[in-house]
């Protein structure tokens, strides 16, 4: 698996290390968990931006400044 890695960019290498890492944390959590984690992550990001949530008609969610 290594050798299939060395031709991979850096950057895409750290999000396989972030996707890695959430999913540690959350694989033994409740679904009600799982929610609380994500929901404290958007809302890290959205002060880290400057930003605000705005909703989507279809319920979704958009990060905007």
């Amino acid at each position: 698996m290594k050798s299939a890695k060395k031709n991979v960019p850096t950057a895409l290498l750290e999000v396989w290390e972030w996707k890695d890492e959430i999913y540690k944390d959350i694989k033994n959590k409740t679904f009600e968990e799982k929610q609380k984690y994500y929901q404290e992550g958007i809302n890290e990001a959205v002060q880290r931006l400057n930003a605000h949530l705005v909703k989507n008609v279809d319920g979704s969610y958009l990060i905007a400044k």
